[in-house]
Formats: C-alpha cells, sequence, structure tokens
C-alpha cells in the first residue's frame, strides 16, 4: 500500500513538474524552429548588457533563419521598447562586410520579455544580418546589437 501510495505520489509530482515545465521548453525557441546557432550580447554604448539576440537557423524552405532579442536585465514584469531586424543579405556578400538587403523582417513594440520572432528565408548560402534593439523603460538609454554579414 505504502509503495502504492509513493508511486502514486511520485506519477503526481512528475505530471506537475512536467506541466510546470512544459512553458518554459516550449518558449526556448521564442518561436523560432530549428536549432540554436548563434548568441549576440545586446549592450549599452558604456558596455551594460540589457539582453541577447539569439538566432535559429532550420534548413526549411531553402535554409530560414528566425532570431529574437530577449531581455536578461530588466525582468519580465517591466515594458520597455524592444526590437529585432533581421535581413537576409544579396548573393555575393561576404562574412564581416556591410551587405545589402534583399529580404527583412523584424518585430518592434513595447514587450515585458522578447521581440520577436522575425525570420528570413533562402538563407543556405547567403549571409545575414542582425540588430536588436531594447531600450530602458525609463528612456534614458539603449542597448544595442548591430552585425555585418554574418553566417554566411
Amino acid at each position: 500500500m505504502r509503495k502504492t501510495i509513493s508511486t502514486l505520489l511520485t506519477t503526481l509530482a512528475l505530471f506537475i513538474g512536467g506541466i510546470a515545465i512544459a512553458p518554459t521548453a516550449s518558449a526556448a525557441g521564442y518561436g523560432c524552429s530549428g536549432n540554436l546557432i548563434d548568441t549576440y550580447n545586446v549592450k549599452t554604448s558604456t558596455g551594460v548588457k540589457y539582453g541577447e539576440v539569439y538566432l535559429y537557423y532550420s534548413t526549411a524552405n531553402g535554409g530560414t533563419n528566425c532570431a529574437v532579442t530577449v531581455d536578461t536585465y530588466f525582468g519580465t514584469s517591466t515594458t520597455k521598447h524592444m526590437a529585432i531586424f533581421i535581413d537576409r543579405c544579396a548573393a555575393g556578400s561576404v562574412a564581416g562586410k556591410a551587405c545589402a538587403s534583399d529580404q527583412s523582417d523584424s518585430d518592434s513594440d513595447y514587450y515585458t520579455w522578447y521581440a520577436g520572432p522575425a525570420d528570413v528565408t533562402g538563407t543556405a548560402n547567403r549571409c545575414i544580418k542582425l540588430n536588436g534593439v531594447i531600450h530602458n523603460p525609463s528612456g534614458s538609454s539603449l542597448a544595442q546589437l548591430v552585425t555585418l554579414a554574418v553566417h554566411c
């Protein structure tokens, strides 16, 4: 009898734990499919890190890159302006150089946790560039990440 009760309690705990963990696990991609391939810091001009840009890649649609900007500084109870911009560079672009965009997507608004997802397709054998922004809720400063051509 004790073993049965113990088994039931363990099963119940795992079930409840699974429910509590499930939202975090499903939010891990922040709406992006594919695998996390890179993380970039979003910092102020004085070097204070407000968050990160997460970049995902999937082979779907000739290669799909998807990105989000995530607040790791202010907390999810604070609304602030955040943005993510992703561009597919024109064919022939070179890693580490400026590039012209031939496809782009973005998400920019007031959020408590993250901006995005934003994605571009047809990125197999193409470079992309990213721009992630997090504003201080007081409006006194902003943190930004801007890349040149990457992941070519």
